[in-house]
């Protein structure tokens, strides 16, 4: 693995809960504004990566020894910037069971809610059950490579943003980074962007986003639908990398009736979740690489006799 700037080596190493009540106690009440929404549901009866393990559930699949969802959550209460977490699962019995710490380890609430018929309405009941506590971050439970300092960063950035901020990462990262990680981009006049699985409604202002989604969800087998929703003009457009990242969202805005940004951020891993079997194995890989990093600089500490 190429080295990290010390920042970021020390933002992917996820600590110890019990050595790190102390620092997180001292993030102020302005600083933990997100209520962060965790989407962990099943989206189909046979994923490839909870097949590996003859399970059900991709959130469950273990990781270098933790569920995947559990690391996410890690994450999140580990930043300074969320102050609740909500799991959207299936069954919060079974999610209990295999992450029996969930519930224990964090000095933020971390609560879990049953899916709807779909991402958008899972999404919608988890807003609600946060009796309105805006702002919110959204995020996936396959994302087992999340940081503090991605969360932060994303989180701060968007708060200097619109309604509605979604992350990306540029691909010039990621070939710097994982050369060898296969990501789809959207294709843009000046760059090209990955997804990063971080959304933030930050007012409710980001509703709109919502309705539109719920539409869209409605027509996903019926493609010239899809195209006439967002306008053929706008999607030939980006096909063709006729518009900057700000000029594509400005558009976006207009269609989904939001003010919407993107935020870029400067980490290639915030970029790779686990989809299929070569993500599982790519993902275990960075994980044992962050390991391997910790221990080093660890040792370079120890006084010399």
């Amino acid at each position: 693995m190429k080295e990290m700037a010390m920042y970021e080596f020390a933002a992917a190493h996820q600590p110890n809960h019990s050595n790190t009540l102390t620092r997180l106690s001292e993030a102020t009440a302005s600083e933990r504004s997100f209520a962060a929404v965790v989407l962990a549901g099943a989206r189909c009866s046979n994923d490839p990566v909870a097949s590996i393990f003859g399970g059900q559930y991709k959130a469950l699949v273990p990781i270098c020894g933790k569920p995947m969802v559990e690391r996410v959550i890690d994450a999140l209460a580990s930043s300074n910037s969320v102050k609740r977490v909500v799991v959207v699962f299936d069954d919060a019995e079974v999610l209990h069971k295999s992450c029996p710490n969930i519930g224990e380890n964090y000095n933020i609430p971390v609560e879990v809610i049953p899916c709807r018929e779909s991402i958008c309405r899972s999404v919608a009941g988890a807003l609600e059950s946060t009796g309105d506590e805006w702002p919110f971050l959204v995020t996936t439970a396959d994302h087992a490579l999340l940081t503090p300092a991605m969360v932060d960063r994303f989180c701060s950035e968007a708060l200097n943003g619109g309604s509605l901020s979604v992350g990306f990462v540029e691909k010039k990262h990621l070939d710097a980074e994982h050369p060898g990680s296969k990501r789809t981009y959207l294709p843009f006049r000046e760059t090209q962007l990955s997804g990063a699985n971080l959304f933030a409604f930050t007012n409710k202002g980001a509703l709109p986003v919502l309705d539109f989604w719920r539409q869209i969800e409605m027509k996903r087998k019926k493609p010239w639908q899809l195209f006439k929703a967002f306008g053929y003009r706008n999607l030939l457009g980006l096909l063709f990398k006729r518009y900057t990242v700000d000029e594509a969202f400005a558009r976006a805005s207009t269609v989904l009736g939001v003010e919407a940004s993107a935020v870029r951020l400067p980490f290639a891993e915030a970029a790779i979740d686990v989809d299929t079997p070569k993500d599982y194995h790519q993902v275990t890989q960075i994980l044992q690489d962050r390991t391997d990093a910790l221990h080093s600089f660890e040792a370079q500490l120890q006084p010399v006799s």
